[in-house]
């Protein structure tokens, strides 16, 4: 008996221990990373005008970069095939899938989203287009939410899986099919097809594409930067990452003259000058110096996740993606191709201590993406305090677990940060080792 209740004491001395130490004591949302780090990427410049990339080979990648951008107005037939448009209707046939208010949705719901997608005759069209608006890219042509089930960890809000990505406006598209109602079509940018709503983009014809191609780019360095027409109406939101073309005859010495898309009452896109900060924008590609992406970086500190770009968040490929955007460096927008966009070096099988000797050794800061399967973070090289390793990522939240829980849990970050490769690691509910990010990173990439 007195065994029985001292082993009982002991877990009930442990139960208390977790959830005071790993729960009560810490704010939502907050590991010890957060609140010791400096949240500000100026902190972390070590050389802050030294060049990240050479001007010859920064050359060679924003030639790259424009072919790119371009692309969806310079091929003659759909890049994507079938299997690849309509891969929702097979994924999502047999998974037991929720919609906005947590309830299952019924059995014919996939069907329907089959007859909305016309599948027969894909691609039926091949129009030329343009974004004007910031536009959601979806899996299927439908603006509600899919999750799968909600009750589980890293389920539910905010994994929409319908939401394939964001595309700022501006953006050059290939149209290559409608959905049978219309009011969908199916979109090809330079890295991603999807459904958009027709309403968000505008058809352009030979002479537009012409002049649009034929104007220096411009681009953010201030994400939530209103631009706004020549007679000071807002038009749209500037965001890290978007890219519009700039006039040749700049008159004024604080503002930039940019062109905005807009769609026309036949559904044809039109030009309209319009101005944005000169602080807040810059000519493509933007001088590689670390202190300019030490502003982008914290123009987009501390913005919530966004799964897919979901409500014009980022999560962690997007924000990667649009960081080196204006520098003229394309990446692609997931994080498994993102792996592949550089010089990839291996850490298979190397200890957490080895890998961040090896990053240490040959990461260069701000130029060296750090890879996990399902997540990417940008390393900025070593604190000047506490000499550990930091990098910026948008992070959903860490894997916990509580005795007596029959699954792991979640303890939720939610947004653009900076830590170590270790955040969380104070926390006694963390899983070990694999929540520890250092334990899963099995790569680094180097992008000059």
């Amino acid at each position: 008996m007195k065994r029985y209740l001292f082993t009982a004491g002991i877990i009930f001395c442990l139960f208390l221990c977790v959830h005071i130490t790993g729960c009560a004591q810490r704010q939502p949302g907050m590991v010890r990373d957060i609140h010791v780090l400096p949240q500000d990427a100026l902190h972390y410049l070590d050389e802050p005008a030294q060049k990240l990339i050479s001007p010859a080979r920064q050359a060679e990648l924003y030639e790259e970069f424009l072919v790119r951008f371009f692309s969806p107005w310079n091929r003659d037939k759909a890049m994507f095939g079938p299997q690849e448009v309509f891969r929702g209707l097979g994924w999502y046939q047999s998974r037991d899938i929720f919609g906005e208010n947590n309830l299952p949705l019924p059995h014919g719901w996939i069907h329907e989203m089959r007859e909305k997608s016309n599948t027969s005759g894909y691609p039926l069209l091949q129009s030329p287009g343009i974004t004007v608006v910031h536009t959601s890219m979806r899996v299927l042509p439908t603006h509600k939410p899919v999750f799968f089930n909600p009750y589980l960890p890293g389920e539910g809000f905010p994994f929409d899986y319908m939401q394939n990505t964001l595309i700022p406006a501006g953006t050059p598209l290939l149209v290559t099919h409608a959905s049978s109602d219309g009011e969908w079509v199916l979109a090809e940018t330079d890295f991603a097809a999807g459904w958009i709503r027709q309403q968000e983009l505008a058809r352009v014809d030979s002479e537009f594409i012409r002049y649009y191609q034929e104007q220096i780019l411009a681009g953010f360095i201030t994400d939530g930067t209103p631009v706004r027409c020549m007679q000071g109406e807002f038009l749209v939101t500037g965001r890290v990452g978007m890219v519009l073309p700039m006039t040749r005859d700049q008159e004024h010495d604080d503002l930039w003259k940019v062109f905005v898309p807009a769609r026309d009452h036949q559904g044809f896109a039109r030009i309209i000058p319009a101005t944005v900060s000169k602080k807040d924008c810059l000519k493509m590609p933007f001088p590689p110096e670390p202190d300019i992406l030490a502003h982008i970086l914290n123009s987009m500190m501390g913005q919530a996740y966004g799964w897919g770009g979901l409500y014009e968040n980022r999560d962690c490929s997007a924000l990667i993606k649009d960081i080196f955007t204006g520098l003229g460096i394309f990446l692609p927008r997931n994080s498994r191709a993102q792996a592949q966009a550089g010089h990839f070096i291996s850490m298979d099988g190397l200890s957490a201590q080895e890998k961040k000797d090896m990053i240490a050794k040959l990461g260069k800061p701000w130029m060296t993406i750090l890879y996990m399967p399902g997540h990417v973070m940008l390393y900025l090289g070593q604190d000047p305090v506490s000499r550990q390793a930091v990098v910026y990522h948008s992070i959903w939240g860490l894997r916990t677990w509580h005795p007596f829980q029959r699954q792991q849990g979640r303890w939720i970050i939610g947004r653009t940060v900076i830590t170590s490769l270790e955040p969380g690691k104070e926390m006694t509910s963390l899983v070990r080792p694999q929540g520890l990010l250092v334990e899963r990173i099995s790569g680094m990439v180097l992008l000059n």
